[in-house]
């Protein structure tokens, strides 16, 4: 996976040379709340790929104490030209993503309007959990409040980061409250065909050629976008 790939070769470039571990460790510290982590065996494995293709090297081996030896590496000028290149592909692309609430939410008359009111706003409640526990570490890591400097530090473009992704996450709670309310106050018709006659108006719009042509008119509209 790209994000993967980047992340460590990024980080073996900033620390390098660096041992697996340590890459792991630092990676550990930068997940947030409802953010999947990348496992030990992915970043492992990205360090003996990205080895292998020429985009790291090995720098040595060490060994403390009793422990098992460590391999440390270093990024390489074909692993430079990677990482800029997929860094800057990455900051100038806009992608919508894989949302699977988008998709599965694409279903959402299937579920009966009580089921649609209290998934929504158990997702609001989850979203702003999460909130609270990034705002919670934003608080812990000020440098105006933190005791130990060194290790509390959180960049200045990482806490950045930060207050987007709360940002982010509330926007999407407020929108399934909202839209909870819509359903329940019923200005948003939504269930298991509630209107039988609309629902078969609906399929025979999709089977039109007329539809089709609308739709692919859309689709080159958010592609172009």
């Amino acid at each position: 996976m790209w994000s993967t790939r980047l992340l460590v070769l990024g980080l073996v470039r900033w620390l390098g040379p660096v041992h697996g571990y340590l890459v792991r460790r630092e990676l550990d510290s930068w997940r947030m709340p409802g953010i999947s982590e990348i496992g030990a065996g992915s970043i492992y494995h990205a360090l003996k790929r990205l080895t292998a293709d020429g985009s790291l090297e090995v720098a040595g081996t060490e060994s403390v104490d009793a422990r098992p030896a460590r391999t440390t590496y270093r990024i390489t000028a074909h692993g430079e030209a990677e990482f800029q290149r997929t860094l800057r592909e990455k900051l100038w692309e806009v992608s919508g993503g894989d949302d699977p609430f988008h998709t599965a939410w694409s279903f959402a008359t299937v579920l009966t309007r009580a089921e649609n009111i209290a998934l929504l706003r158990q997702r609001a409640e989850t979203l702003y959990h999460r909130v609270e526990s990034v705002t919670v570490i934003l608080a812990a890591t000020s440098p105006d409040v933190a005791e130990d400097r060194e290790s509390a530090f959180l960049p200045a473009h990482v806490r950045a980061l930060l207050k987007r992704q709360t940002d982010l996450w509330n926007t999407d709670a407020e929108w399934c409250e909202d839209t909870a309310g819509r359903i329940e106050s019923g200005d948003l018709a939504i269930g298991p065909d509630p209107d039988p006659e609309q629902a078969a108006h609906w399929r025979e719009a999709i089977r039109s050629e007329k539809f089709a042509e609308e739709a692919a008119m859309w689709q080159s509209v958010f592609e172009d976008s």
